[in-house]
């Protein structure tokens, strides 16, 4: 950042306090934040938001913005935004479905609690954001129909894809005589500490499959402790995922919102075992929109992986038609120089 002319300014929370291994029992959710809802109210709002708006206030006295971005979940930011008088924006970076009316009543009142402190007015029902501009680089048919979306999301693709690294040798020789199947956790569900069946099952249940197989462990895992592979299957911790997808036919995953849009700007179907988070809510995607299947958590065993894949790479060539449309759509929205045209107006 420094280096194309932006200074970083520490603001909110140190990250050892927003990590969960080391956050202060201060912080620490209450027991009755048992719900999606009440939990979010408490991670998002009231463990975060006030102290960081109150930062970036104060940052104000000696550098004073027309516009603050913010992430949709990070209400600091828009709270700021409200004491000092300057409008805002907000970048999706998850899905938007997981903003049920349930959640937004819980943030609705915490937020008022943080107004509270930091001087504001209370006000109902969210009202202040409810029109704020809302970048979304997805595509719109990914949001669940049955969840209103705010009226200032407008949807955005992110562009020409940059080039990637290239690829290890023995990540090249994949695909080639048979379909590939790239097998990840993303960045976070990785953890051997989840103890998630993901990783075991696919290669037990692709073991004698006539595929390839890619599984991408990241940093946490030794590759060998899934002991000698067979010719045609790799393990890795991370690798070029873009480049990966544009040679694979089938990306298993957990749903992860990143994982979820690469493989649709790239055209591949998923097969998507949601584990927590928002994963749920875009593998009920993939299946409606039928770009791939779904496995459930308790029910991924071996057998059931391979039934799956067996069943996508039948299936193939439909599955790929339907991406595509939705790949293709995608595409003909505006692009990033749009969106920040948009943001900039804000400004203006």
């Amino acid at each position: 950042m420094q280096g194309e002319g932006f200074r970083p300014e520490p603001v909110g929370l140190d990250w050892l306090e927003g990590d969960k291994s080391t956050i202060p029992p201060e912080l620490k959710a209450p027991p009755e934040a048992d719900t999606i809802e009440t939990f979010f109210a408490h991670q998002f709002v009231r463990m975060t938001a006030g102290r960081l708006a109150g930062d970036v206030v104060a940052l104000a006295d000696r550098w004073r913005p027309d516009v603050i971005v913010r992430e949709t979940t990070e209400y600091g930011g828009a709270l700021a935004s409200q004491v000092l008088g300057t409008a805002s924006a907000a970048l999706q970076v998850a899905s938007p479905s997981l903003m049920t009316a349930g959640v937004l009543t819980e943030v609705a009142v915490a937020l008022d609690e943080a107004r509270g402190r930091l001087g504001l007015a209370p006000y109902p029902d969210l009202v202040e954001l409810s029109e704020e501009l809302v970048i979304c680089f997805a595509p719109p048919e990914l949001h669940d129909p049955s969840v209103p979306l705010p009226s200032g999301l407008r949807s955005f693709h992110p562009g020409p894809v940059p080039a990637t690294a290239p690829l290890p040798d023995a990540i090249l020789g994949l695909g080639r005589e048979r379909p590939l199947v790239y097998a990840t956790l993303g960045t976070v569900f990785n953890d051997p500490t989840y103890e998630l069946p993901f990783f075991p099952s696919v290669q037990a249940g692709l073991h004698d499959a006539p595929v390839d197989l890619l599984m991408t462990v990241g940093p946490n895992v030794a590759p060998g402790v899934l002991g000698d592979q067979r010719a045609g299957l790799h393990v890795t911790g991370y690798v070029s995922q873009r480049a990966v997808l544009e040679r694979c036919a089938i990306v298993t995953c957990h749903g992860g919102y990143g994982t979820l849009l690469e493989a649709v700007d790239a055209a591949v179907p998923l097969l998507v075992v949601p584990f927590g988070a928002d994963q749920c809510i875009n593998a009920a995607t993939v299946e409606r929109l039928g770009i791939g299947s779904i496995i459930d958590q308790e029910a991924m065993t071996p057998q059931a992986t391979r039934a799956a894949v067996d069943r996508l790479i039948d299936e193939g060539s439909e599955q790929r038609r339907r991406i595509e449309a939705l790949r293709d759509a995608w595409r003909s929205l505006p692009g990033p120089a749009e969106a920040a045209d948009a943001v900039l107006a804000l400004a203006r």
